[in-house]
Order: structure tokens, then C-alpha cells, then sequence
């Protein structure tokens, strides 16, 4: 980002694997349990005068709600005939969540039901899961259970999006930037968008990079601690700009071990002969600039290369932050698997 600053100080807390979740099943009762980690992503003061970006991205989940097997699916109705949960304890009724899967995938909830032991998603689940697939549903970081219902991290709070520090989430599928600052006037508070309406649940994705725009001289820390997210993770890549992290922990990831190039555009970032020409990755770097890399291939040579043509296959994305991928028209959105942690 031009004129950016992303610097980061990560505190690494290893805790104990605490919960363990029950599946439901005919003849096995398998568990799920839970390694907990801990961050502190620095936001940095403005030095004194105007404002200075921060990027960063989760490393964790949050805990796990509940887990079961699925007896039934219909389009994009999940039916468990085993589950406990309340009448509309999901969703846009209740709290903002998702259905995590074992081959990656995550898909929202919008509603649930008791009565009928069913969770209605945001979409068709089409292969995602069949009877017998085991899911977890975990819920969303939102603005508020990042920053704090209260602004307990302490950005500065203002009237308008203008005074106050802003949250900035950039939505790849509209290629839209969603401004969120903390409105105190001394008798009403809380998270607004810049239109004015409450954005406390507002929905920040576990692959997703948050932006901090800081207009005080000191710092602030955003502390999270959650599970680890274990094995893979599905997400899709849209066209033009998407802010993402690693999910990782603590491990660095190089450009040749993220899983962007498959050989295929339909299912990776396209390659070419120079930037231009190809899909692109842009890390932002600790001074604010951003180092753009793509992906090389002709008849000789192929490989990851930054945009003065060096090798880059080892380049690092260091665990907490964020960077873009720029995927290019005429190519569509492609579907990424995150490696591993």
C-alpha cells in the first residue's frame, strides 16, 4: 500500500490443548481438542502528525462452539439430527458463525433451527459435505470481539470517520473499502460504519487482513488469543485486490509453499513474463513500502520472482501479516488452499 506502514510485534503463547468436543456418531465417539495461541499486533502511532497504516491478519480462530456429524443435506440446509443448539443461536439472529469442515472449508451460517436440527448456510453446499462429513462451528471475529466491545484496545474515538481511527476491511468482492471507527459522544458509544450504522458484528474472516489507520502519536495493541486452526483452509480469491494472511501461528510460509501456483489459472494465479502480465502478490514491508512478486514461466525457466526479476521462490510471509493477492481479469475467482499449519 502506498504510503503504508505495517510493523508487527507478535507474543507467542503456546497454552495447554484444553477442549475437548464431542462428535457425534452411530458407533465411535470421536474428540476434537484445541492448542491455544496468543498475539499482540502492534498499531503504530502516527509520529506526530497526520495518520499511519498498520496491517496485520489472525493467527488463531476462536473456540470451538460445537461439533457433530452431518445426517442430511439439502442444497444449503445441513441437518444433524444429534445437535442441541437454540432456535436461532446462529446466524443473523444470534451470533455471527460458520461451519468448519475437514477438507477446509468454511461456509456462514444464516440461520438455524432447534426444532428441526438444521443450520441454513449462506450458500449451496454443493460437495463441500455429504452424510457422515464431520463439521465444527466456531464463530466469527467481529469488529467488537477484535477491538472490544467498549474500544478496550483504545483507538481513538471521534464523531465521524474523519476524527477517529479507522478500521478499515477491504471487501474483494465488490473491490470495496468498509471504513469502521469507535462514535463517542459522551452518551452514545460504539462501533459505526461510515454511513453511520452499528457495525459491531461485522464480520472480520479468519483469512481475512484488517488495516488500522492511527491519527495519535502512540501506539496501541490489538491482543487476540484463540485455537490454533489445524489442517487446511479453503478460501476464494476474487478478482482484483484481496487482503489475506497465512493463518499461521508462528511459522513462516515462502511464496513457493503457499499453493497460489498450481500450473492452472482456473485454479491458481496466472504466470507470465513480467508483472504486468501475471498475477500478483504485494507483501508490505517493514517501512510502509510494498514488494510486489509474481510468478515467471517460459520455455526455460520457471519460478517465483520479484519485480526486478530476482529469484523469490524463498521469500517469506511472515505468521500475523497481511498482504494482497491481485488476481487479474479476463481470469475468475479461483478457490486457495492454505497450507497447513
Amino acid at each position: 500500500m502506498k504510503n503504508g506502514f505495517m510493523n508487527k510485534s507478535v507474543l507467542q503463547v503456546v497454552l495447554a490443548g484444553v477442549v475437548g468436543a464431542a462428535y457425534p456418531a452411530a458407533a465411535t465417539v470421536q474428540t476434537s481438542s484445541e492448542v491455544w495461541v496468543g498475539s499482540s499486533s502492534t498499531v503504530r502511532g502516527n509520529a506526530g502528525t497526520g495518520s499511519r497504516i498498520s496491517m496485520f491478519a489472525q493467527r488463531m480462530v476462536r473456540p470451538l462452539d460445537t461439533a457433530g456429524t452431518v445426517t442430511g443435506v439439502q442444497s444449503a440446509i445441513l441437518t444433524d439430527t444429534n445437535s442441541t443448539w437454540a432456535e436461532g443461536q446462529y446466524g443473523t439472529k444470534g451470533v455471527p458463525a460458520y461451519v468448519a469442515f475437514d477438507n477446509g472449508w468454511m461456509v456462514d451460517i444464516a440461520d438455524c433451527s432447534a426444532a428441526n436440527h438444521c443450520l441454513n448456510l449462506a450458500g449451496p453446499v454443493g460437495n463441500t459435505a455429504t452424510v457422515g462429513s464431520h463439521y465444527k462451528i466456531q464463530k466469527h471475529f467481529t469488529v467488537a470481539s477484535m477491538f472490544g466491545t467498549n474500544n478496550e484496545v483504545g483507538l481513538k474515538s471521534g464523531l465521524n470517520p474523519t476524527a477517529a481511527d479507522n478500521v478499515l476491511l477491504e471487501i474483494p468482492q465488490t473491490q470495496q473499502v468498509l471504513t469502521i471507527f469507535y462514535y463517542d459522544d459522551g452518551t452514545y458509544h460504539g462501533w459505526l460504519d461510515a454511513s453511520f450504522s452499528p457495525a459491531d458484528n461485522v464480520i472480520i474472516y479468519p483469512e481475512q487482513g484488517v488495516i488500522v489507520r492511527r491519527r495519535l502519536a502512540t501506539d496501541v495493541n490489538v491482543y487476540l488469543a484463540g485455537p490454533v486452526k489445524v489442517g487446511t483452509s479453503v478460501v476464494t480469491v476474487d478478482v482484483g485486490n484481496n487482503l489475506v494472511g497465512t493463518l499461521k501461528s508462528a511459522s513462516s510460509v515462502a511464496l513457493s509453499g503457499l499453493n497460489l501456483y498450481t500450473g492452472d489459472s482456473t485454479t491458481g494465479l496466472a504466470s507470465g513474463l513480467n508483472p504486468i502480465g501475471s498475477d500478483n502478490v504485494l507483501v508490505i514491508q517493514a517501512d510502509g513500502s510494498s514488494k510486489t512478486y509474481f510468478f515467471y514461466k517460459d520455455s526455460s525457466y520457471q519460478g517465483w520472482l520479484d519485480a526486478a526479476f530476482n529469484p523469490a521462490d524463498s521469500a517469506q510471509i511472515a505468521p500475523g501479516s497481511a498482504f494482497f493477492i491481485r488476481r487479474k481479469a479476463p481470469n475468475s475467482a479461483f478457490n486457495w488452499t492454505i497450507p497447513a499449519e
